[in-house]
């Protein structure tokens, strides 16, 4: 039974993930939109993959050595262009509060190692059965542009402004999802309008 058991291990053993050199482009930022959605969710779900990524963000003291030989110039490039992946999870302090501009609608608050994230949609004040999403991002510092996925692919992309606030206006109702860049990190969030 231990012969059979490792067996199908090693033949099924991270049979969907992806290969450790998407991952990587990953971090780099060269996959194409719809694959970093995909790995990004793909990363929400695997243990195995996550702690790759974490090798990824943070080596080990050996391979620091080894690199400070021949990459010392650019190694801190490279750390800054390798980023954590989080997905914001719901705080209990989801209420009404008056709106981050104007009026009272529902709040919804996310939470994610240190960042909280404030969302709340509201009617459009054009278009037929459209809607607005605000949003702030606390520490404002952490977050420098906000992203707007629908289906795999991006629709827009927002700079943070003063006081932490984003937006995005004449959303169709549906399923989106946020990504939130910041130097060291990025935040996925799934929206519903």
């Amino acid at each position: 039974m231990t012969k059979i058991d490792d067996l199908l291990t090693a033949i099924f053993y991270r049979l969907s993930c992806p290969e450790p050199e998407t991952l990587c482009d990953y971090h780099l930022r060269r996959l194409p939109p719809g694959e970093r959605l995909v790995v990004a969710r793909h990363l929400r779900d695997c243990p195995h993959c996550a702690r790759e990524l974490e090798m990824y963000a943070s080596p080990d003291e050996e391979a620091e050595g080894a690199l400070d030989g021949v990459l010392s110039p650019s190694k801190d490039r490279l750390r800054g262009l390798i980023s954590r992946v989080l997905w914001a999870t719901p705080s209990a302090s989801n209420r009404l509060v008056p709106a981050l501009r104007g009026g009272p609608y529902a709040q919804r608050v996310y939470q994610a190692e240190g960042v909280q994230i404030v969302l709340e949609v509201q009617p459009a004040t054009s278009g037929y059965r459209r809607h607005r999403l605000l949003g702030q991002v606390e520490p404002i510092s952490i977050v420098t542009e906000v992203e707007l996925w629908h289906e795999s692919e991006v629709l827009e992309s927002s700079a943070v402004g003063d006081g932490g606030y984003f937006s995005f206006d004449r959303l169709k109702p549906g399923a989106y999802t946020l990504c939130l860049h910041g130097d060291e990190m990025e935040i996925w969030q799934e929206v519903v309008v």
